[in-house]
């Protein structure tokens, strides 16, 4: 808990008014009248409001002490963080030719009356492929058969005589559709596919990544579950790669049968088809919440050290690469990029760099202090006199307004060529408001404990969540010791678990594990950053967590008045919240690393769903590497490393 700044002189206005009255008796009895109309205590009230001035800047000389020991180490208010979002963009039609989409591409939420719109600019360029169909294979029984596409107006059924879980139809494509609206048309025979509600088929649409399966999110299914021709539009995860599947290897994109759910029918009969074709819709790309602002003059040097100059527009959020300040060098004439750096302590004369503080806007040049022998030393380079300033690109945004609801990022700011529409199917995450000065208090303990060193666990966590804090949602540093070549103890090994952070539509709920994949770059990033901190006998491992996935089995007896259907939905929610990396726990922060889970653990989350009322059967498991289950039946035990992920529940309510 912080401690409280001390008020050195707690009386008010009023306190110096009565206690001035009541000295009057003492030192001056002739005076009787004390009410406010009397000149006298005029003037003690005017006396009173200038004392009590003097004691409100007297009370800030602790707050100024603290702000100017903060300037001292460093501290600079962190600047805002932007929100990121991935937004599709929708064609007017399927082009015959590529259309490219490049960076920057402004979009924004649509302007009301009591507020400015909000803006997102989109990190990388988007090329919406015209997908070309390489492979078609049908999947029956665990048995592979290719479809000749020479010969695709033949009909052909695309499941077994009667469908089974896990029988597919497989279209392999020459080129990954990453980020596609993949558009399907259909021709299927009518009402083949008997006996599926054909709003709801037990169909799941996925394609081949990184990590396995992925699911496709459909967007739209115009066949009625493949009983009639038509067209499915479905978002293409990104992250595609090929695979050898059968005869062919290709970028694989399946409809899959899979079982059926309570308020789900079978197929009786196997859909037929008679052709397939496809296009491209559109595609998704990520944004963020910012509005980059490029090459502003910021004026010109007067060629003393020490100059500040400020941009026209703050707060700014964190400079990426090419994101820099530039000077005009008229020999070669051409701008000159600087380097921007933390502070100047390591500086040399000759060293082009300066120092950015977002929050302000404002960009500092190294100064010229004089030495104890009376020689000047200069802390960077000083732009020449009279030469031209600017920064090359920066962006200004971020903060809580950019988290905005889904649906919301509707504007294109320019048109684009054959680009209809723009639209964000989840919400953005991620903003945070830049810090505020009691927030930067409370962190500065932390910073000088860890300042250019990090000994102790908590000091490398807190190095990695304030250096990461916008990729990294979770931190757990283990410290062991190594024995040396003759079994000694050796140098101290640290292992820095990270559990990276993921979008808050999917941080709440079911996980993937390939979502908690460590991506090699950041762990590069992060390891290089806490070499820099770490004690020379320590060697440094960054890796991420080892997930134990949980999954429940649990039958319960629902309330007569509660719907059986909804409290298995219930059910299963409170468990992926419970069992889960972020937001899991019995105190929401994330399951703890290495916190055993006990059955009264899920008793008591399961039983405080509303519509329970009493639960007649659970056990839950733990699976391995191979997917193979291994029951529990008190505690699922966890190691230093490990921490528990949520994996599929079986949820079964019933009113009797």
């Amino acid at each position: 808990m912080a401690l409280t700044t001390p008020n050195l002189d707690d009386r008010t206005f009023q306190d110096l008014v009565d206690e001035t009255k009541k000295k009057i008796t003492l030192y001056c009895p002739e005076w009787t009248d004390h009410n406010v109309s009397d000149p006298g205590v005029t003037l003690i009230e005017l006396f009173a409001w200038m004392v009590e001035t003097a004691i409100y800047r007297l009370n800030q000389v602790p707050d100024k002490h603290y702000i100017k020991l903060m300037e001292l180490l460093g501290i600079r208010l962190q600047e805002p963080r932007a929100s990121q979002v991935p937004v599709t963009f929708w064609l007017s039609a399927p082009q015959p030719e590529a259309v490219h989409i490049p960076a920057g591409v402004e979009v924004s939420t649509a302007r009301t009356e009591g507020s400015e719109p909000v803006v997102f600019s989109t990190d990388e360029p988007l090329t919406i492929e015209v997908p070309r169909l390489a492979h078609i294979l049908t999947r029956k029984g665990g048995q592979y058969a290719a479809v000749n596409l020479r010969r695709l107006r033949n009909e052909f059924s695309v499941f077994s005589a009667v469908p089974q879980e896990g029988d597919a139809l497989y279209l392999g494509f020459e080129q990954p559709l990453d980020s596609h609206i993949l558009g399907l048309d259909l021709d299927c025979v009518r009402a083949r596919g008997r006996g599926v509600i054909p709003d709801y088929p037990p169909l799941l649409y996925q394609a081949w990544c990184e990590g396995g399966w992925q699911d496709a999110e459909l967007e739209e299914d115009g066949t009625g579950g493949l009983n009639w021709p038509g067209q499915i539009k479905v978002h293409v995860p990104p992250g595609m790669v090929s695979r050898a599947i059968g005869e062919g290897s290709a970028h694989w994109v399946r409809i899959r049968v899979v079982a059926s759910q309570a308020d789900q029918e079978p197929y009786e009969a196997s859909p037929e088809l008679r052709n397939i074709s496809v296009v491209s819709w559109g595609g998704t790309v990520s944004a963020t919440h910012a509005t980059a602002i490029r090459e502003e003059i910021l004026g010109r040097s007067d060629g003393s050290p020490g100059q500040v100059f400020e941009l026209e527009r703050a707060p700014i959020l964190h400079r990426r690469p090419g994101e820099t300040a530039q000077v005009w060098q008229a020999d070669p004439g051409e701008w000159q990029d600087w380097r921007e750096i933390e502070d100047f302590g390591g500086a040399g004369p000759n060293d082009r760099c300066f120092v950015c503080d977002g929050v302000k806007g404002e960009l500092r040049f190294g100064p010229a202090l004089r030495q104890p022998d009376g020689t000047v030393h200069r802390y960077g380079a000083i732009p020449p006199r009279s030469a031209e300033i600017r920064f090359s690109l920066y962006r200004r945004g971020g903060g809580t307004v950019g988290n905005v609801r889904s649906g919301t990022i509707t504007e294109l700011k320019s048109p684009i060529p054959y680009v209809d529409r723009a639209v964000n199917r989840r919400p953005a995450s991620g903003g945070v408001d830049a810090e505020d000065l009691e927030d930067a208090k409370l962190r500065a303990p932390h910073a000088l404990r860890t300042r250019r060193r990090a000994v102790t666990p908590a000091d490398f966590e807190h190095l990695t969540l304030q250096a990461f804090a916008a990729e990294v949602a979770r931190v757990r540093c283990l410290q062991a010791s190594l024995p040396d070549a003759n079994g000694q103890p050796g140098p101290g090994q640290i292992y820095i678990l990270v559990i990276p952070r993921v979008p808050d539509h999917l941080a709440a709920g079911y996980v993937p594990l390939a979502q908690l994949a460590l991506d090699d770059d950041l762990r590069r990033r992060i390891e290089a950053y806490l070499d820099d901190h770490r004690l020379l006998t320590a060697q440094l491992s960054v890796r991420a967590p080892d997930y134990k996935r949980v999954s429940v089995n649990v039958e319960v007896k629902a309330r007569a008045e509660a719907q059986p259907r909804r409290v298995e939905q219930a059910i299963a929610a409170r468990l992926e919240a419970l069992l889960n990396p972020f937001v899991g726990g019995l105190e929401g922060k994330g399951w703890p690393f290495g916190r055993d889970l006990y059955l009264s653990d899920l008793y008591a989350t399961i039983q405080s769903v509303e519509g329970v009322e009493y639960i007649k059967d659970l056990d839950m498991s733990w699976l391995d590497s191979r997917n193979r289950p291994h029951v529990e039946e008190k505690k699922i035990e966890l190691l230093d490393h490990e921490v528990i992920v949520s994996d599929k529940h079986s949820v079964k309510a019933s009113d009797q």
